[in-house]
């Protein structure tokens, strides 16, 4: 528990990285974190596009969005998806893509490893889909995760509500 707690204290969005490439068994075990999350009636919808070699892509995608200056500078962008044709229940398939997205974020967090999760760019999903050669109507853009070693270590981060004014009741 101590682990897990102190993981996700941890945890932030990371937006300044070094030019330091994530080796690759480090990003399978990121991606393979995401496959343990759970999923409604088990039908684990994800599915992932990373980019990494490609830069120009990077750039391309960096390009779609408002803030594209610290996306254009991650090493890699893992690109979430539902696959609409193995989905079950689309809000239940949206919650078992959070909880892979969290899992990719701790993962990274406990591994060195930066990352952002990027929302802004949903309403350019036509154009991600385009530039990644994905099915339009097969897949369903929720995400991109930017990831890359963070160019400094932060003790500051972004402050959260009080458990007091979140709880409804307790019944």
């Amino acid at each position: 528990m101590e682990t897990t707690d102190k993981l996700i204290r941890e945890r932030a969005s990371v937006r300044i990285y070094k030019q330091q490439q994530i080796e690759q068994e480090k990003l399978d075990c990121i991606l393979q974190s995401a496959l343990l999350a759970p999923s409604a009636k088990n039908c684990q919808p994800w599915r992932f596009v990373v980019a990494q070699k490609d830069k120009v892509l990077i750039k391309s995608i960096a390009d779609l969005m408002q803030h594209s200056k610290f996306v254009r500078n991650a090493d890699c962008l893992v690109c979430v998806f539902l696959d609409k044709d193995k989905g079950f229940d689309y809000v239940k398939d949206c919650q078992s893509i959070g909880a892979c997205i969290e899992n990719m974020l701790l993962t990274a967090t406990s591994l060195g490893i930066g990352s952002c999760w990027i929302g802004e760019i949903l309403n350019r999903q036509t154009e991600v889909k385009e530039l990644l050669q994905v099915d339009k109507d097969r897949y369903e853009l929720m995400a991109i995760i930017s990831l890359g070693y963070p160019l400094r270590n932060s003790k500051t981060k972004t402050p959260r509500k009080l458990l007091s004014e979140c709880v409804i009741s307790y019944k």
